[in-house]
């Protein structure tokens, strides 16, 4: 799901590209021992949240893929 995360980065629209570098810091800085699992838990899940997600999102397949690759990173801890 990582290889997801880095391919929305660069997807050209920037709530997806902003979510998935922030999800790709989070899941860095879980690995490196910086955050406990439920701060990483808590820090993923909120980069999906419905309500913010659907008001910014023009793209359901990308929207759809972020979601799905967040959920998975937030499942590996």
């Amino acid at each position: 799901m990582r290889e997801q995360l880095e391919q929305l980065s660069t997807c050209g629209r920037p709530w997806a590209e902003t979510r998935a570098a922030m999800a790709l810091a989070i899941n860095d800085q879980y690995q490196g021992g910086g955050l406990s699992q439920s701060e990483y838990q808590e820090l993923v899940q909120n980069l999906v949240s419905a309500a913010e997600l659907n008001k910014q999102a023009d793209n359901v397949e990308l929207k759809n893929m972020l979601v799905t690759a967040v959920m998975a990173i937030s499942m590996v801890a």
